[in-house]
Formats: structure tokens, sequence, C-alpha cells
């Protein structure tokens, strides 16, 4: 339990982190702490509330997830705020926009942006 204790406090330590390096203020993190293998929510936003919520154990077995692949669902759902979601009326229909290129290339920059960091960036293989 006490190596869990140590994960959080880590996996929060990268939070602060990435918005650090984002710049971006104001979120909280919650960690889900999800006890199924149904639902494979890697991570959601609250605009509102300007909560991230982030599933930081692997569906099967329930240990950690690798640093990298919490740094790129941070950088995911953070994106989610740079790069706002949106209504269109498409083919007679109004459709929400969340995930379109425009989104996919922020996520892009800030994967860069975190690799370019000396202290994250150990993180991510060359």
């Amino acid at each position: 339990m006490i190596y869990m204790d140590m994960y959080f406090t880590l996996v929060n330590n990268i939070f602060n982190q990435v918005c650090k390096i984002l710049k971006i203020q104001n979120f909280k993190l919650r960690i889900i702490n999800r006890r199924t293998q149904k639902v494979r929510r890697l991570g959601y936003i609250n605009l509102k509330t300007q909560t991230i919520g982030i599933d930081i154990l692997t569906p099967k077995r329930r240990e950690p997830k690798s640093i990298n692949s919490i740094i790129r669902v941070l950088a995911h759902e953070l994106a989610h705020y740079q790069k706002k979601p949106y209504r269109q009326f498409f083919r007679g229909a109004w459709i929400n926009r969340i995930h379109y290129p425009q989104f996919y290339r922020q996520v892009n920059k800030n994967i860069s942006k975190i690799k370019k960091d000396k202290v994250l960036g150990k993180y991510f293989t060359k």
C-alpha cells in the first residue's frame, strides 16, 4: 500500500509539472478508482468544474500504468481545454465535434512540449 501512495504522489507531481509546462492553471486531478473492467475510460475532463480524472491502473491486473501513458492521457485531456468542443450542422443534423483534426494537432504539440522538458522528457523513449 505504501508503494501505491508513492505512485499517487508521483502522478500528482507529474500532473502539476504538465500543467506548468502547458501554462494551464486552476485544474484539479482526480484519480479514477475503477472497480470493473467493463468501463475502459482512460480519462475525462469536466470543463465546468475544471477537473481531470485519469485511470492510473491497468484494467486487467490493476497494476500501475507507465508514466509515459499517463503523460499522454494528460496531454490529451488538457487539449480538450485548449481546443474546446463545438457544435456543427452536418448532413442535416447537429453534431458535437469533440475530436477533430485541430484538436489532435494540439495533442501532438502538447506532447512535443512535454518531451522537451528536462524532468518529464526522460519518460519518453527516443
